[in-house]
């Protein structure tokens, strides 16, 4: 993960994506959001009490801006996004950001988009919040033809577009790979059903594995992915690679606290398994 989260710079964005080029790892990822309110129904879902460790205190560097100043640092390892909530953007935007970091990052982007889950973002930002899923699954259908495609229009019960032409097109078009983000069976569907992979955030081993064992069930070999974290302290990475590796994902992003220590952190874990 990238340092887009909680203390952003120039410095310490180059120092991550240098060192995880030269290192040897497969690609550098960053969340996204917009606006944090300063108020919410506790919802998050990767917390028992339903409240995250940030506020709207706390910074968020843009998520494209960042991976399209990173593709410009970097020559070999793939930029990814996990994820975009679908209440921040429309799928036209979307398109078109991703379009331009893929051109930007000579076909190196990834993709990941969920349905959102801070609906106070959402409505802070006067973007619809109903129907969720159902937007998700119009937008994929979006994306893929504006980057595959002169000119298209769209008709989905809830997005409508003219005909129009996004431009440039990625250099990877219709194949640039998509990640859903989400922890409940919709979310597992619409990756099956997609053609998308599935990632996972900060869950147990067992539960990604039950996650896998899902989505293989309705699409053999679909990719999984899942982002891990450890404290400062925790020194045993070798325990989740393995479990990881046990529960069947392809992608593991791993994260730690953001601070001094997060290079010489991504050098011990590519010394030992790298």
């Amino acid at each position: 993960m990238l340092p887009s989260y909680i203390r952003p710079s120039r410095d310490t964005l180059l120092g991550v994506a240098r060192a995880a080029e030269h290192l040897g790892f497969d690609s550098v990822w960053t969340n996204s959001h917009t606006v944090v309110p300063a108020s919410f129904k506790p919802r998050y879902p990767y917390s028992e009490d339903g409240i995250p460790s940030w506020n709207a205190g706390t910074a968020w560097a843009d998520a494209m801006t960042t991976l399209g100043f990173v593709a410009a640092a970097t020559e070999r390892v793939r930029l990814g996004v996990a994820v975009v909530p679908l209440i921040i953007t429309d799928p036209i935007t979307l398109a078109k950001q991703a379009a331009t970091v893929d051109l930007l990052s000579n076909g190196r982007f990834e993709l990941g988009v969920g349905a959102g889950w801070l609906l106070e973002e959402g409505s802070a930002l006067g973007r619809p919040t109903d129907h969720r899923q159902a937007r998700l699954e119009e937008t994929i259908e979006v994306l893929r033809l504006a980057w595959s495609r002169p000119t298209f229009s769209y008709t989905g019960r809830f997005v409508k577009i003219p005909e129009v032409g996004v431009h440039p097109q990625p250099p990877q078009g219709a194949r640039l790979p998509l990640w859903i983000g989400g922890q409940g069976d919709g979310a597992i569907r619409i990756a099956a059903e997609r053609g998308a992979g599935l990632f996972i955030w900060l869950q147990p081993p067992e539960r990604v594995a039950e996650y896998g064992r899902k989505l293989r069930a309705l699409r053999a070999g679909a990719p999984l992915a899942a982002c891990v974290w450890t404290s400062q302290e925790e020194r045993l990475w070798g325990g989740q690679v393995r479990a990881m590796e046990q529960a069947g994902v392809d992608l593991m992003v791993i994260g730690r606290r953001y601070d001094d220590r997060q290079v010489s952190e991504l050098e011990r874990f590519a010394a030992e398994f790298l």
